[in-house]
């Protein structure tokens, strides 16, 4: 029986250093080096096949600004 597996991704980081890229990347296949800043949180889902298993990531893509930086000290995250 196939099982589904979710997984929360937080990109945190600076402005510019490309994290919307890297999830246009990894949820569409796709590499924008022009992609528009994100304003405050962008979220993105993919289901991938691994196995008998899918695992769905929940992507969640913070605007690279100071108010986001305290997330990563959260043991809960985003």
């Amino acid at each position: 029986m196939m099982t589904i597996e979710e997984f929360k991704v937080c990109l945190l980081g600076d402005t510019g250093v490309a994290k919307s890229s890297i999830v246009c990347r990894f949820a569409q296949d796709y590499f924008d080096h022009n992609i528009s800043p994100t304003i405050e949180v962008s979220f993105v889902t993919k289901t991938a096949p691994c196995g008998n298993d899918l695992h769905k990531f929940l992507l969640w893509d913070t605007a690279g600004q100071e108010r986001f930086h305290s997330l990563g000290a959260s043991p809960e995250g985003c």
